[in-house]
């Protein structure tokens, strides 16, 4: 774990690089509609040349890093369109936290089961702010604080894969809209053409599940890290 960590790095930067290949593809196609795949063809023969291989890298890799607020945004509103919840206990934690804080003093820990032990220690340590705004960061730097560098890896490689394929669902997203939006572009029109739109509709789809699942794999990461730093492990403490 402790060489992996130091890998971390660069796979961000390719992560970032992989995520903004298909906004790329969206912005390179708005360019150059085309009415078959097979006219492509002829376009990535006459500029596969090493140099430009790295310019599209490159490019990608800055598209990939301008779009990260606006991906998060675009991956919140998709959560809330689909009623998911990207952390790991969802909304539970803050009304068990507004509860503790209501009756502090009566609560005994050794009596809670774990969740509940979880939102009491959350609320005790570092607080619960409304809406969960910010409270990543104060659990991830109480980690840091009690150095829990494995869990903090753990977690920031998750997070990493999640950035990476929210970043892959707008793309797809985009490069459906783009496609669809060429059909009307062409004078001549291929069974491509509706096809396509409707595949990157799904890859999108099904990139904005696997960054679904690694949001809440990063949650549950630094939540169960930080349940266990503030514990000492006995035969009367809650048990998972």
């Amino acid at each position: 774990m402790n060489q992996f960590k130091f890998s971390l790095g660069p796979y961000e930067f390719f992560s970032a690089i992989i995520g903004g290949v298909p906004l790329f593809m969206a912005i390179s196609l708005l360019y150059n509609p085309f009415s078959s795949v097979q006219e492509l063809v002829p376009i990535f023969q006459k500029n596969a040349s090493l140099s430009n291989v790295f310019v599209i890298l490159f490019l990608s890799y800055l598209l990939g890093v301008t779009v990260h607020g606006l991906s998060w945004r675009y991956f919140q509103r998709l959560c809330s369109i689909s009623n998911k919840s990207y952390r790991y206990f969802g909304d539970q934690l803050l009304e068990k936290s507004s509860q503790f804080r209501q009756r502090e003093d009566l609560v005994d820990p050794s009596t809670l089961n774990f969740e509940d032990h979880l939102a009491f220690l959350l609320s005790e340590k570092v607080g619960i702010p409304e809406g969960f705004k910010g409270m990543d960061s104060m659990v991830t730097a109480y980690l840091r604080e009690h150095n829990k560098q494995e869990t903090l890896t753990v977690a920031e490689l998750q997070q990493a894969t999640h950035i990476m394929h929210r970043t892959w669902s707008l793309g797809f997203c985009m490069l459906s809209l783009v496609l669809f939006v060429n059909i009307f572009r062409t004078s001549t029109h291929t069974v491509e053409q509706f096809v396509l739109p409707l595949v990157m509709l799904i890859l999108a789809r099904l990139a904005f599940l696997r960054a679904l699942c690694f949001k809440k794999w990063h949650s549950r990461e630094i939540l169960l890290g930080f349940y266990f730093s503030c514990v000492n492990r006995h035969p009367g403490e809650p048990q998972l």
